[in-house]
């Protein structure tokens, strides 16, 4: 889905990389003289409305996958993460993501078996972030 169009590319690498931080998978691609960003690619487009839900901000535009669609970020860097929540979808999700990034943590989310599971991360060592989460009465598990 389109999230921005952009005359600077600059600002469109800037809104990509927000995203990036938020946990979505991101591309750009070039039209004429504007550099769109691209959420997605996802499955379905059931998949990208239900996503399209926890962008509104930026007015998503659902449709097409790109000509060359954009090679998206969703898989963590290599460290430690804590697991948080798992969600049918990313609009249930969006209570623990607000909370998450209120206490200043970056957020991934993966889509895996179904569901939309919220992460934190990477550390190298867990343990603060785990007891912090865990005293804002998150459940806590640690993956890699």
């Amino acid at each position: 889905m389109v999230v921005g169009s952009f005359g600077n590319r600059a600002n469109a690498e800037r809104l990509a990389a927000t995203l990036r931080e938020q946990g979505y998978p991101v591309g750009l691609e070039a039209a004429g003289d504007l550099t769109r960003v691209w959420v997605g690619p996802y499955s379905s487009q059931g998949r990208a409305r239900a996503v399209a839900g926890t962008l509104e901000q930026y007015q998503p535009q659902v449709g097409r996958v790109p000509a060359a669609a954009p090679t998206p970020e969703t898989t963590p860097q290599a460290g430690r993460y804590l697991q948080v929540g798992a969600f049918r979808n990313a609009q249930s999700a969006q209570a623990v993501i607000e909370s998450v990034r209120q206490a200043g943590y970056p957020v991934v989310l993966v889509e895996e078996a179904g569901l939309v599971k919220v992460r934190v991360g990477p550390f190298e060592d867990t343990a603060a972030a785990a007891a912090d989460l865990r005293a804002r009465g998150l459940e806590v598990l640690e993956v890699r």
